[in-house]
């Protein structure tokens, strides 16, 4: 099996403008396991294998954030399964984010509040088979700052543990 490592966003991402004054970014990436699926099929696996420890993790962070203003995102394995990939629009939610943009080999997801704004892009290149999961973060103001101190290290957890499962 294929183990997730730290990498660089690819040159021709369609996010890569957004790496200026950015707060936080990293970027993750694997050797599929499955290179036959395309880069929505993809990130469809991933969420849908989110391991059971993340699930819990973000049900407490919905929790505890809406006591302090911050929205409920929901949960990652929240997907419509009666839909078609080719029927997704901007603006329709996918797990935690919303859908935002795609081209042949990129999805762009993200989520905008009063407090930051999170875009991720999903890009697989298809001649090596190599999936990148690139997460950007803007925070607005101290409370987005706040929320980062504990997002960050966690972050750095669940973005491997759930790549893994693409390898």
């Amino acid at each position: 099996m294929n183990k997730p490592y730290l990498s660089a966003l690819p040159t021709d991402s369609q996010i890569s403008s957004q790496l200026n004054n950015a707060y936080f970014h990293d970027s993750w990436s694997i050797v599929l396991g499955q290179p036959d699926l395309n880069v929505f099929q993809q990130l469809i696996k991933l969420f849908q294998h989110t391991p059971e420890w993340i699930e819990w993790s973000m049900n407490m962070r919905n929790k505890i954030t809406s006591k302090i203003g911050l929205k409920d995102l929901g949960s990652f394995k929240q997907i419509d399964t009666h839909k078609k990939e080719n029927e997704y629009v901007a603006g329709d939610r996918i797990g935690i984010f919303t859908f935002l943009q795609r081209t042949e080999n990129e999805l762009v997801i993200g989520d905008d509040d009063k407090h930051l704004n999170v875009t991720l892009s999903i890009y697989k290149n298809e001649k090596t088979k190599v999936l990148t999961v690139t997460t950007i973060v803007h925070i607005k103001n101290w409370l987005g700052r706040l929320y980062m101190l504990p997002v960050i290290p966690a972050h750095r957890k669940i973005v491997p543990a759930t790549l893994q499962i693409l390898g």
